[in-house]
């Protein structure tokens, strides 16, 4: 499916931007139409269409007249930062395609108030660095250290290794600068007034419900050209030495931290220790591996082969990896780490968990991926060369582990007959504030086989299938959040899908702002 531009509207929107930042070119439209995670939902790497056009905008005004131009000839748009995924460049019918990889700015880092402004394709590792030699960091996404801070804040999803102690991204949303689908500027809470960026709330009704909700509009709700987030504490020093070439880092352990892998006979210890571990407060960051063993070993091969070396190289501690957890631990002073050390080893002894032994390769590459959110988003691909995610959730550590346990024997009898690799325990949890946990369920497909691509896709509507059957409510991820979804979770979930519709429809009367990952009236 193929459309085209008005020379007419085309010639509106080069106005705007200049020729140089604008183009139709089949070449680079074609660039525009390939992602990851395409696959579940066309059946290709590549989207069914190619983009109406590309256009850069360079400031919050030139893209007002962009959304007002698209308004006047009734084009369909969406715009995308880092491009991590489909959800910016995949719709249900051809669309204009707004990147904003010209706002690149980091705007202001207040140290004394420990907020942070930027602009849409600010990564999380580039705030990360400008954040440390203040003393100060914002949450290590693990889409890895690429991802938009924007996107993950405010527009999609966002969570990873520093939330126990820097919050999840949806809880970090301040100030917000965003241009409605109809073109209309808006700045939330104290920006509305020009208070500054400290709140996202008041004066009046708070819309950050509206903005982010649970995963966010995915493009749905018009563009965010600014935004304002939340600083945590950093004790390390103001600069990684971090060395060596890709994929392999090396980074040594900043004074006053530890790091360690920690493992448990089964999920419910684990659970347990998280549990503890959160409720102390002495922890930099923890989550389960989602790959067990597997995680380290990938950060410290450069290749599959060596990676089956190493795989069976430690046997005996791979076998004890189903259910281990990385944790880290930081502190302001040599007495701090002591005494954090010694909760954290008591911990261990109340659930019964193993320190496994790191050599100082595995240690330094797995600080550098927790560090600047590399996460474990690269060796998600290996495998197979293409992951997706089920059981997506937000919940208590029992609701999140009861999840898994019911998924599980799905995904493993789909791996039995040779569509998937997936294992027992390969699953993602990481605790944040007040007892709750962020989970995802990982399995590898191959890319290139018809047949792995459907079971990826049959997986997901399992999944959701299951997730409401079950009273566990919706699925976050990006790909389920869209009308079949909510047409089937709407009716036993407080008819939500019909308030969505409704807000989608009053901001967004033309229906422009592509919604293939929202909602769209009927």
């Amino acid at each position: 499916m193929e459309g085209k531009l008005s020379m007419e509207a085309y010639k509106a929107l080069e106005d705007i931007v200049g020729p140089e930042y604008i183009t139709d070119d089949p070449v680079v439209l074609e660039s525009y139409s390939c992602a990851p995670m395409n696959e579940p939902i066309f059946g290709s790497k590549f989207s069914p269409f190619r983009p109406l056009a590309v256009i850069l905008p360079g400031s919050a005004e030139e893209i007002q007249a962009i959304v007002k131009v698209c308004n006047r000839f009734k084009i369909k748009f969406k715009a995308h930062s880092t491009g991590l995924g489909a959800y910016g460049i995949a719709g249900k019918e051809p669309f204009l395609i707004i990147d904003l990889r010209r706002l690149n700015r980091i705007l202001l880092i207040d140290e004394e108030n420990m907020v942070a402004v930027v602009e849409p394709y600010v990564s999380h590792c580039e705030l990360f660095y400008e954040c440390i030699k203040r003393g100060l960091r914002f949450n290590g996404l693990g889409a890895g250290p690429s991802a938009s801070v924007v996107a993950s804040s405010a527009c999609h999803d966002g969570s990873g290794f520093h939330n126990l102690s820097a919050h999840y991204d949806g809880q970090n949303v301040l100030g917000v600068e965003w241009v409605l689908p109809n073109g209309e500027l808006i700045r939330l809470g104290s920006m509305a007034t020009n208070s500054g960026w400290f709140t996202a709330d008041g004066p009046g009704l708070n819309l950050r419900a509206i903005l982010r909700g649970r995963v966010g509009s995915n493009g749905g709700l018009g563009i965010i050209t600014k935004i304002a987030v939340k600083l945590a504490p950093w004790y390390g020093p103001p600069k990684l030495n971090v060395k060596g070439e890709p994929p392999l880092y090396e980074c040594e352990t900043p004074e006053n931290f530890r790091l360690y892998v920690v493992t448990f006979p089964s999920a419910e210890p684990l659970v347990e220790f998280l549990r503890l571990l959160e409720e102390e407060q002495i922890a930099f960051g923890a989550y389960k591996l989602p790959l067990g063993a597997m995680t380290f070993i990938h950060v410290t091969t450069e290749s599959n082969n060596q990676a089956w070396e190493l795989y069976n190289a430690k046997k005996d501690i791979v076998e004890k990896c189903n259910h281990s957890v990385i944790v880290l631990l930081d502190a302001i002073s040599p007495k701090e780490i002591e005494l954090k050390e010694m909760c954290f080893r008591k911990l261990l002894e109340i659930t019964k968990g193993e320190i496994l032994p790191l050599d100082r390769r595995e240690e330094s590459a797995l600080l550098v991926q927790l560090l600047i959110g590399l996460g474990t988003f690269r060796e998600s691909f290996r495998p197979a060369g293409a992951f997706a995610v089920v059981s997506m959730y937000d919940s208590t550590y029992e609701a999140c582990v009861r999840l898994t346990e019911l998924m599980t024997g799905i995904l493993l009898k789909f791996a039995e007959e040779g569509k998937i690799i997936y294992k027992e325990g390969q699953y993602w949890l990481s605790p944040f504030a007040d007892q709750w946990c962020h989970l995802e369920q990982i399995f590898s497909y191959d890319s290139v086989d018809p047949e792995s691509k459907r079971a990826a896709k049959e997986l997901m509507s399992l999944n959701t299938e299951l997730m409401i059957k079950q009273g566990f409510g919706i699925p976050g991820d990006g790909f389920s959040v869209n009308d079949v979804l909510h047409d089937i979770a709407g009716p036993v979930c407080l008819n939500y899908h019909l308030k969505i519709r409704e807000i989608k429809k009053a901001l967004d009367p033309n229906l422009l702002s592509e919604s293939l990952f929202y909602t769209t009236p009927r």
